[in-house]
């Protein structure tokens, strides 16, 4: 073994891989719910066979064991299994730049983690080192040469970047589109049926962001357009077929042709009956939307999300029986929104939308105290994704003045000054919140509520300061 220092050949540094894309920078989303997501898309794999390869999910689920994540704790070894079991699978496409591509990120990610060894243990594998440098020699090297077989390798490598790059949240999802795009414009006839999904998925996630969540929103027809392309290269993808159902379901005139599309759906793995079940929660058919969601109780290993949606849709339930006086069933429903809270939460404990309903669920019981205690855990867990912890701060001040008799005070005041510094320093460093966005329209009502507040009481030094520091921002 040869020491670190000792080690040189550093070539391989540029060639593209996680450790070179920025994956840890405008991050918006939580490392172990991105991990908990993961590690249940794997678990699919057992309930049915992928028409697409696994490379991109077991290379990122490699990565993230190695991060610079909050939360993580370094784990070499687990990153290694996943690497291996990301060669292995290469191993079974029959397109040579196809599979080289990612064997190549496979060995580039392998030689970065080596390096973290070294420095943490003070030596390298030489042999080890070596002989990845090879593969990369076979895989990457011989490519460079030629013009367009490197513009299609690279091209490979740049879905597995946006795979990764797509997980992160809201602001990186334009970089993963491009990449996307990119990709699919040259590879032609090879584009795959997962990546045409992914990219609709991603204008989706996009437009959705700036309309009300349940209505049709801008771009909504190109969305459905690479829906329909990723059913066109492969027809069994019944995910695209929900994703496709979820978003003609938005469209009134366009209802009847999304219910025949969902109907069409005969897989009954856990993320396919959770978009059946959104489909039919948003049409408000709360009887066949626990039909399916109880089809999924059987299954081996349902996610935090799938117990998420059985809340979700016995809230709904408990508001009609509220709106109707049907007492009896308000209680039994909220027993239910309180069992199914707990059943998400023993998967993913942080998980920080889960942890929100259950807030809300305490105020709605008059669980004021408990409330509170969660509202506090949900933006300590935030505190390092601002976006996040902005409408949590939000969420929170809101609490105060529903407790408060939805009247303003000093406490509430001081939450909604939260949400005001907050998005300054968002403002101040990214210099946007987005375009109409919510989180626009939360930093607008604190800010009017507090102006409203502090005119109440004639607190104009408190005004002013306010006004100052908004003003300052371009809000």
């Amino acid at each position: 073994m040869a020491t670190y220092e000792d080690s040189n050949d550093d070539w391989w540094e540029s060639i593209p891989c996680h450790f070179i894309w920025d994956l840890e920078k405008k991050v918006t989303v939580n490392f172990q719910t991105v991990r908990t997501n993961l590690d249940s898309k794997l678990e699919t794999r057992k309930d049915v066979d992928w028409a697409d390869s696994a490379c991109d999910l077991l290379l990122f689920r490699g990565y993230l064991e190695v991060s610079n994540f909050i939360g993580v704790q370094r784990n070499f070894w687990q990153a290694e299994q996943f690497f291996q079991a990301a060669d292995e699978e290469a191993m079974k496409s029959t397109d040579e730049l196809e599979r080289n591509a990612y064997v190549t990120v496979a060995a580039a990610d392998r030689l970065w983690v080596l390096r973290m060894k070294a420095i943490s243990q003070d030596e390298v594998n030489t042999d080890e080192r070596a002989s990845l440098l090879r593969v990369l020699g076979d895989s990457w090297m011989k490519y460079q040469d030629d013009g367009e077989s490197r513009e299609k390798i690279n091209a490979y490598i740049n879905t597995v970047a946006a795979f990764a790059v797509s997980r992160l949240g809201l602001l990186r999802c334009k970089e993963a589109e491009r990449r996307y795009r990119h990709a699919m414009k040259v590879l032609g006839q090879s584009v795959k049926s997962s990546w045409c999904q992914s990219l609709g998925m991603l204008i989706g996630r996009q437009s959705k962001h700036t309309t009300v969540p349940s209505l049709q929103y801008p771009d909504i027809e190109n969305e459905i357009r690479f829906y329909k392309i990723a059913l066109r290269i492969n027809p069994t993808n019944d995910s695209a077929r929900c994703d496709l159902a979820l978003a003609l379901g938005r469209i009134p005139n366009r209802v009847q042709e999304a219910r025949r599309i969902i109907q069409q759906v005969d897989q009954k793995y856990c993320e396919i009956l959770v978009k059946k079940a959104r489909f039919f929660r948003m049409q408000k058919e709360y009887d066949i939307c626990l039909e399916v969601l109880t089809e999924g109780e059987e299954l081996a290993s349902p996610t935090a999300n799938f117990y998420h949606q059985f809340a979700l849709v016995y809230k709904d339930l408990t508001k009609i029986a509220h709106h109707e006086k049907d007492w009896g069933k308000r209680v039994l429903y909220r027993e239910k929104v309180a069992h199914y809270l707990n059943k998400s939460l023993e998967i993913d404990p942080i998980n920080a939308s889960v942890l929100s309903d259950k807030a809300f669920f305490y105020s709605m019981t008059d669980q004021f105290r408990d409330a509170e205690k969660l509202h506090l855990q949900i933006m300590e867990i935030l505190e390092p994704r601002p976006f996040d912890l902005l409408t949590a701060q939000y969420r929170y001040a809101g609490f105060i003045v529903y407790r408060n008799q939805k009247r303003m005070n000093e406490a509430s005041a001081r939450a909604f000054e939260d949400v005001i510094k907050t998005a300054c320093s968002i403002l101040s460093t990214m210099g946007s919140l987005g375009d109409d966005t919510a989180d626009n329209k939360y930093v607008l009502d604190s800010k009017e509520r507090l102006e409203e507040y502090y005119q109440t009481n004639n607190e104009a030094t408190k005004l002013q300061d306010l006004q100052n520091r908004t003003s300052s921002v371009g809000f």
